[in-house]
């Protein structure tokens, strides 16, 4: 498998990627059901993990963070999920699967507009030695703090526990309240739990997703169908990007 390594090395530096990392899968088996790598790939054996950060300005131009995060975002992602399906085509060249997991969507809509990915791409960052959990729900790295994108797959290949660059990550620092603090919507409370329902419905709009929902002429089971087409990429604006853009890591 060293030659899988190398060429995950040379596609990361290829494309700008400074972060990635690989973690037995069995590290993620305590999710929800629905949600383990087991779920995607019932004989997964590792899970592989990268990240790039978004340009620091974009979190630092005032009034027009949100309309630039959301442009950066919907370039950012698409790249990345090319990435991704590049990787996964190697990895099966040695006779493995591999399933992509994207940055963005698809994902499940659970109940009151909750958003769940089919595995959750910080728990497999903070698995792999990416970073660790943030107060605010996203993956915190020493280097780039919260402003990450991440993408990542998981195979039955059997690949060896790495990171890249090797650290030792601890998180949000203790007493940094910040993005609690700054949170219009007091989505975070002081223990790092986030209200995820709360936070969605302020940091994102999508008006021809509210539009369809409005109008009622829809099945109830193709909601989900119907979000995961209108509500995603360029459909969708960001309308709150605070807890990261207040962060004093980034």
């Amino acid at each position: 498998m060293n030659g899988i390594l190398e060429q995950i090395k040379e596609i990361s530096a290829r494309h700008d990627i400074p972060v990635f990392g690989i973690a037995g899968s069995s590290f993620l088996e305590n999710a929800p059901p629905g949600h383990r790598p087991s779920d995607l790939l019932p004989s997964a054996a590792s899970v592989v993990c990268l990240g790039a950060p978004f340009p620091r300005g974009i979190f630092k131009c005032g009034a027009r963070a949100n309309e630039t995060y959301w442009r950066a975002a919907a370039i950012y992602y698409r790249n990345f999920d090319a990435i991704i399906m590049q990787l996964a085509r190697i990895i099966e060249e040695t006779g493995a699967i591999a399933v992509p997991v994207f940055g963005c969507f698809p994902y499940d809509l659970k109940a009151k507009g909750d958003f769940w990915g089919f595995v959750s791409l910080v728990k497999m960052a903070e698995a792999a030695g990416l970073g660790k959990t943030g107060k605010n729900g996203l993956l915190f790295n020493s280097a780039y703090g919260p402003r990450l994108l991440l993408g990542g797959l998981v195979t039955t290949a059997e690949l060896p526990e790495m990171a890249w660059p090797n650290r030792d990550e601890a998180g949000c620092p203790e007493d940094c309240h910040v993005c609690q603090e700054a949170c219009p919507a007091q989505a975070i409370d002081r223990h790092g739990t986030v209200d995820r329902v709360a936070c969605v419905k302020k940091s994102m709009k999508s008006p021809l997703f509210s539009h369809l929902m409005g109008s009622k002429k829809y099945d109830d089971s193709e909601a989900e169908l119907i979000n995961l087409v209108t509500g995603v990429d360029d459909h969708s604006m960001y309308t709150c990007i605070k807890c990261v853009s207040m962060c004093p890591a980034i």
